[in-house]
Parts: structure tokens; C-alpha cells; sequence
């Protein structure tokens, strides 16, 4: 059996509207070439198991393999030199066990599902996907890409409206890319408003995040009625691409140094609980100081709403979700239990504008953040439950659709996010056990495995 690696290739990134990178690929004995020379390329170890059939092992972030199993979830790969018989390609060292169904594209941008029937699940850590012999040149990723260079192009189109205005917090540590802070502001409304805070690509392969900000974005901006009223009551601050390294890199869930951005959110409980620690990555410390102190500091456009965009490897009926925290009754503070209520809330209205594809909130109530340096923790130390801090899940399964899901069901979902915040000042919790606003009465997860999610997240 051989054996090949190919190692992922570094971009040469220059800031504009396009990246380059220097070109390297693998050549096979059997005329196959595995290519990832691109941004968010990513595979790790290549066998030949007979002919015509391939395994193609997962990379571990940076190739770090003292990372856990579960990080190891992104690949992004071209194989050219495909013969008429078409190549059946194992993608294995899968760090989830569900089924799903990977991407291809024919040039590197426009991007589908393989049909079912052409991909089965070998055991819980590796698919086959039969790649048919129509063109000689494919590229497969695990889901659709979202890359830097689609953030630079969307932006593109929205950096001139009049409601909008981009600076950089600061620059990405290894490949200095500017890590953006978007506002979303009507200037000529002189009434007071609240601000809203929502920032995405903490895990640099979570890609639904980008598109369902897309939709989002497109919303508030928008003349119509939801776009006048968004504008009207609220400021938005948007930080569309936190890890931006992870993303060039071709990492799925960390930043060049391996590290989880997502719970080093570390602040002094006691003395200044404002502004996070200097051993805090600094990616985290240009959001924390450049944009979420300051709106914490605003009494007269006050944050009310901060939403922490992810992605999650779902069971494939698992709709979108959101992780609440705390729950009602005794067994909660008075705080705890306003906060739950809020959350709860949002989640039946953002349901409500998403045909009910949102998974229903557990009745038993949530796991709380406290033991734990999420950004929602450092919102609860600081304002409680007068911000409502939730994280929300996309997932890359069939989302509560009759297909797998696609980035025209992430940009819908928000725009249903930007609509459920139009309602934030008239909606009203409906009893936590009311359904009408899900399609489902029961979530599809248990309450364990949404908090075995949470403990990974």
C-alpha cells in the first residue's frame, strides 16, 4: 500500500479582493492528482487501498495531533486526472459519526450535492463517495466553502451603502487579514436604540454562519418595512470573520496556534470583569476591547441582544439550535430565570419566521456558562440578564427540509434571525412547553447530547 501526504499549502495572502497561493500537489502512479493549493484546501494522509478505490485521512488542525477527534471535521480537496470509470474516495479519521453528504464543484466556485445514492457510510469514522468519471477535474469539501475571498466579494457589495460602515479591530495574528467590525446604522434617526452584537467563524470551517449573515445583513439593509424598523431601534455590530487564520489555513475549529477561540474568553471575576486578561488570544482581546466593552459602556444605546454564531455536525434531521441557559422555577435566581425566559422568547420567534425548522428548546432548562469562559459567560458577568446571550447552531444536515441543506436555507434562516429581532419589543414568551411555533413537538436531540454539544463547544 502507499502512502502519500500532502501537506496543506500556506497562502500567500496580499488585502484586496483576491489571495494567491503558491501551487504544490500530489501526484499518483495512477494518473491522480490531489490538490489543495487553495484557501481552506485541507487533507491529510493519502492511501491507494485497490484500484480504483482511495482513502483519503482527515488532517488534524495544523497537524496537531494532541487536538480531540471531534475538531477533525473539515476537508476541502481537487483531485484531477479522474479517468472514465470514474474513483471511489474514503474520507476517513472523520471526527463525528453521523451520515452526510459531501460537496463537489467542477471549477472551484460553484458548488452541489453529490446525489445520496453515491455516498455511504462505512463505519462511524469514515464515507465512500463514488465520483463519477463525467470530468476529469473535481473538487469535494465537506460542505460549502466560505472562504475569505467570498467575504471580501460579498462585502464588496454592501461596503458602499449608505447604512453601513467598516473599520478593522485588528488583524489576524498569522496572516494578518483585518478582522472586520461591521455597522449597521440609520445616522439620520436621532432616537435613542439598542445595540445588537453578533459575531461569526470562531470555528473557521463553520461556514452556515457566514451565509445565514448574509441573509441577515441583506435584511437590515433592505427598504422594505423590517429594514426601516431594524435601522429605526437598532444598531448593529457585526464581526462577520473572527478567525480568519483557521480559515486560510484550511483548519476547521482552530487558529494557526491550535487554539479554541471559543472558551478562552478569559476575564478577572472579581476585580475588572470588563475587559479580558492579556493571556487571552489576542483575536478575542480586538472583539473585547475594540467593540464588546465599549457597547457595554453605552447606557444610551445599550447592547440587548448578542448572538455567537456557530455550526454544528449533526444527526442528519437535526435542525438549526440554540444552546439557552439556566430554565425557570425554584432551582434559579430571579436573574437566571429572566434570562431563560428571553431566550426562550427569541427562539419561538426566530421559529416562527423559519416555518418552525428550529429545534425546540429542552423544558428541563439549560446548562449554565458560569464554570466556563464562553462569550456568553462574559455577558452574564457583566450585565445578567439584561443581554440576551445565545448561541445558535446551524447544522450541514437536512435541517427540517426534503434535502441537505444549502446556503440558500442558511441566508433564509437569517433573515428570519433579523425578523425575530424586529419583534424583540412586542414578543412575548409563549409557555416554554407550547410547540405551535416548531414544526417538531420533540426536539430531535436528547437533553444529554445537547449538553455533551455545549461541553465540546
Amino acid at each position: 500500500m502507499k502512502a502519500y501526504y500532502l501537506p496543506l499549502v500556506l497562502l500567500s495572502l496580499f488585502l484586496g479582493d483576491s489571495c494567491n497561493s503558491g501551487k504544490e500537489n500530489k501526484d499518483t502512479d495512477d494518473g491522480l492528482t490531489f490538490s489543495t493549493d487553495f484557501e481552506s484546501g485541507s487533507i491529510g494522509t493519502i492511501s491507494k487501498l485497490k484500484d480504483n478505490l482511495w482513502s483519503l485521512s482527515l488532517k488534524d488542525d495544523n497537524n496537531d495531533t494532541s487536538l480531540p477527534d471531534s475538531f477533525r471535521t473539515w476537508f476541502n480537496v481537487k483531485v484531477s486526472g479522474i479517468g472514465a470509470d470514474g474513483v471511489q474516495l474514503q474520507f476517513t479519521r472523520l471526527g463525528f459519526p453521523y451520515y452526510f453528504v459531501p460537496v463537489y464543484s467542477l471549477n472551484g466556485t460553484d458548488w452541489k450535492h453529490f446525489p445520496e445514492a453515491s455516498v455511504k457510510q462505512i463505519n462511524n469514522t469514515t464515507i465512500e463517495v463514488a465520483v463519477p468519471g463525467e470530468h476529469s477535474t473535481v473538487w469535494i469539501a465537506r460542505t460549502f466553502p466560505y472562504t475569505t475571498k467570498d467575504y471580501l466579494e460579498y462585502r464588496n457589495t454592501i461596503v458602499s451603502n449608505p447604512f453601513i460602515s467598516i473599520r478593522s479591530l485588528g488583524k489576524s495574528p498569522d496572516k494578518s487579514f483585518p478582522i472586520d467590525l461591521i455597522t449597521i446604522e440609520d445616522k439620520t434617526r436621532h432616537s435613542a436604540k439598542k445595540h445588537i452584537w453578533i459575531h461569526a467563524r470562531t470555528h473557521s470551517a463553520e461556514v452556515g454562519s457566514s451565509y445565514l449573515l448574509e441573509g441577515l445583513i441583506n435584511t437590515v439593509v433592505s427598504d422594505d418595512a423590517i429594514g426601516h424598523a431594524l435601522r429605526t431601534n437598532y444598531i448593529f455590530k457585526i464581526v462577520p470573520m473572527h478567525n480568519a487564520d483557521g480559515i486560510l489555513l484550511g483548519n476547521y475549529r482552530t487558529n494557526a496556534s491550535s487554539i479554541n477561540l471559543e472558551n478562552q474568553w478569559e476575564f478577572d471575576k472579581t476585580a475588572n470583569p470588563l475587559f479580558l486578561k492579556d493571556v487571552a488570544p489576542i483575536e478575542n482581546r480586538f472583539l473585547n476591547r475594540g467593540a464588546m466593552a465599549p457597547l457595554l459602556i453605552d447606557k444610551n444605546d445599550p447592547v440587548v441582544l448578542a448572538l455567537n454564531l456557530h455550526s454544528s455536525n449533526s444527526k442528519p434531521e437535526t435542525n438549526a439550535f440554540f444552546f439557552p441557559h439556566f430554565g425557570s422555577g425554584s432551582g434559579y435566581t430571579q436573574e437566571e430565570q429572566q434570562l431563560w425566559s428571553n431566550q426562550i422568547a427569541f427562539i419561538q420567534s426566530v421559529a416562527k419566521h423559519y416555518e418552525g425548522r428550529i429545534e425546540p428548546p429542552p423544558l428541563e432548562g439549560g446548562k449554565g456558562f458560569l464554570n466556563s469562559y464562553f462569550p456568553e459567560t462574559w455577558f452574564w458577568y457583566n450585565r445578567k440578564e439584561k443581554v440576551t446571550a445565545i448561541t445558535l447552531e446551524t447544522t450541514y444536515s437536512k435541517a427540517g427540509f426534503d434535502h441537505w441543506v444549502t446556503p440558500k436555507e442558511w441566508r433564509e434562516l437569517g433573515v428570519a434571525v433579523a425578523k425575530a429581532i424586529g419583534d424583540m419589543k412586542k414578543a412575548r414568551l409563549q409557555k416554554v412547553g407550547d410547540r405551535s411555533a416548531f414544526r417538531l413537538k420533540q426536539s430531535t436531540m436528547t437533553m444529554e447530547e445537547l449538553e455533551q454539544l455545549h461541553l465540546n463547544h
